[in-house]
């Protein structure tokens, strides 16, 4: 019997790295010990390379440029960036740039060409701490360039690029984590806490960790290091990322070696330049090893993967590469890009795009209904108000094998300024997903109770390039409205998650409102940790598309604390995320969820010998 012949590859999105070169000597690095330089070569991507490979490639619209080197340092980049301009692709420094020495034409040049995303690498809030790691690096320096970005993107008034403080732990730094923070958002960047990696490449462990707790705090996680992250999680911190770029983001040298992802550094599967993308990534050897990654062929030398330590975890445990780790993740095409660079705009784009899956669904939904020979109805017009409620919730959800997920709704209805509301909770098999991507008129918060997910989202890359964003316990994101998501369950246990949606027109609301954004409820909480009286902390607040103002809190309510009885002007949401509250005549513990409509009397009291923490939304309209 003939095997069935395996699908060319033919990704949007490819890593090819602008530079090998980098003025800084950071210990823990391989560029800094000279190994990458040895098997790779020093130097810079050349523009005739690059737009030789763009024109041959008409299929690839997404280009990340950062990996080995600083990218800062290719004498070509701003070439390079109006070239992608102008062919309609998207270029990214997601994995990292030290922004140490910009040229003075660069700043204008990420704005006017919409380079979409930075990840600068600053490991301190101050130029001592900061040099300690960055070696021979300048923090004011850095801290000017950034600002000089903002100035141009004023200037365009452009969102891009996007900035992203990446702040390594170590225990010399530690202590400058929240002030790190905090400078990040007064510069207008994300912030992002990431543990070190010396261990991945053999290399000393410089500066291990001091205050473990503290470091688990801020990150979130509950671990300060990648060894506690395997044994707390059962998987390793780097995981399977790094292997799907084998599949979906293949990364590629500035001389045009194909290496697959960004870790392999001694190894090569041809020359992209000389044999093309497609010869490369779809060859015998490319072959031989996304086998390898799936438990379908044994090891075998010459193989790059055969000598990596991700590669040893995975053999070890089992853990290998499947169908749906690896499945192709939709990433909008030239064409898109043309019309978000140059016609309509990063929200008219995503609105047409949103416009079409909508009317998909809409079509979908109408036909089903067809079939079964009568109409739905989902919300009555007549529909009375939502009045007061709580909902006990006990983890984990009960299961619906044959099904792969199953939702459980609390309430739906309109409530006095709120067409449609609703929530929630859902539990979903590893794997799988509630629905393909979709869009809709309705914006929506998720919180992941229990397990770990996935979000799949079309018009956000990511920095692993798979357009995915991991989710774990205790984080939650808002979806504005029109914006292509689902999610898929990762992790050996089911995720648990709730949903709050609502729809209500604004026509008062003459800009976009608020966009997509990731939270950690987690984090918020532990800087108020051990505080004596009832403390609450703003995660997020402003107008949105449906609302005049949605906000949102983490609050701890000390035990034997409460607050009278009071009556709020607008619809409130609660989800108790540790300890216990009492209110509504209720004792609630955690998961529980509690809503108050505008005008309701409503107070609270912890009844419990810990204290109560929980995240609270206000919906004004």
């Amino acid at each position: 019997m003939i095997a069935p012949k395996k699908q060319a590859l033919d990704p949007r999105f490819v890593r090819l790295d602008a530079s090998t070169v980098c003025q800084l000597k950071c210990p823990s690095c391989p560029t800094a010990t000279g190994a990458t330089g040895q098997k790779l070569g020093v130097g810079s991507l050349k523009f005739e390379d690059f737009k030789k490979f763009i024109h041959r490639n008409p299929q690839v619209s997404h280009v990340e440029l950062s990996n080995w080197g600083e990218v800062f340092l290719n004498p070509d980049l701003v070439k390079i960036l109006a070239y992608a301009y102008r062919r309609n692709v998207c270029l990214y420094v997601a994995n990292g740039a030290n922004m140490n020495h910009v040229r003075g034409d660069v700043p204008e040049a990420l704005v006017k060409y919409k380079l979409r995303r930075i990840t600068c690498s600053i490991d301190g809030a101050g130029q001592e701490t900061y040099a300690r790691y960055r070696i021979q690096g300048d923090f004011n320096r850095v801290v000017e360039n950034i600002k000089a970005i903002n100035r141009w993107k004023a200037k365009y008034h452009s969102p891009y690029p996007q900035l992203k403080w990446q702040f390594v732990a170590f225990g010399h730094n530690e202590h400058e984590i929240a002030r790190a923070r905090e400078m990040a958002e007064a510069l207008d960047m994300s912030f992002f806490l990431k543990l070190s990696w010396g261990d991945l490449y053999d290399l000393p462990d410089f500066s291990p960790v001091r205050n473990k707790e503290l470091v688990g705090k801020e990150t979130g996680l509950g671990v300060s290091s990648r060894k506690e992250y395997l044994a707390k999680y059962g998987r390793d911190y780097v995981e399977h990322t790094c292997c799907w770029d084998l599949w979906n983001a293949p990364q590629i040298n500035y001389d045009g070696r194909m290496l697959g992802c960004p870790i392999n550094y001694w190894g090569d599967y041809g020359n992209v330049f000389d044999d093309g993308l497609d010869a490369c990534l779809n060859g015998e050897k490319m072959e031989y090893a996304r086998d390898m990654l799936m438990g379908k062929r044994a090891a075998k030398e010459g193989i790059p993967c055969t000598t990596c330590k991700v590669y040893d975890r995975v053999k070890k445990d089992r853990s290998w590469i499947t169908e749906k780790d690896v499945e192709k993740v939709y990433r909008p095409g030239r064409r898109y890009i043309l019309f978000e660079n140059k016609i309509l705009g990063e929200r008219g784009a995503i609105r047409l795009v949103a416009f079409i899956s909508r009317m998909k669904e809409s079509f979908r939904q109408i036909r089903n209904t067809l079939k079964r020979g009568r109409w739905d109805i989902r919300l009555r017009a007549d529909a009375s108000v939502l009045s007061d409620q709580s909902h006990p919730l006990s983890l984990p959800l009960p299961l619906d094998e044959d099904k792969k997920w199953k939702p459980y709704f609390l309430f739906r209805g309109p409530t006095k300024a709120i067409r449609d509301f609703s929530c929630h909770v859902s539990v979903l098999v590893n794997g799988c997903s509630p629905h393909p991507p979709h869009a809709h008129k309705e914006e929506e918060i998720l919180i992941m109770l229990s397990g770990e997910a996935d979000l799949l989202l079309p018009l956000y890359p990511g920095d692993n390039g798979q357009g995915r964003l991991p989710l774990k316990p205790g984080e939650c994101v808002y979806y504005p409205p029109e914006y292509p998501h689902t999610l898929q369950a990762v992790g050996s246990a089911p995720a648990n998650y709730l949903m709050l949606r609502w729809y209500a027109p604004n026509p008062k609301q003459d800009s976009d409102g608020h966009g997509f954004g990731k939270y950690n409820l987690y984090d918020s909480l532990a800087r108020d940790e051990g505080k004596e009286e009832f403390s609450t902390r703003t995660l997020f607040e402003g107008p949105s598309q449906c609302l005049t103002r949605l906000q949102c809190h983490t609050s701890v309510l000390p035990r034997g604390a409460g607050y009278a009885p009071h009556a709020d002007a607008y619809d409130v949401a609660i989800v108790v995320l540790e300890g216990e509250v009492e209110t509504l005549g209720k004792r609630l513990a955690s998961h529980s969820v509690i809503f108050y409509p505008a005008g309701q009397r409503h107070g609270m009291f912890n009844p419990g010998n810990v204290p109560a923490k929980y995240v609270v939304f206000e919906f004004q309209k």
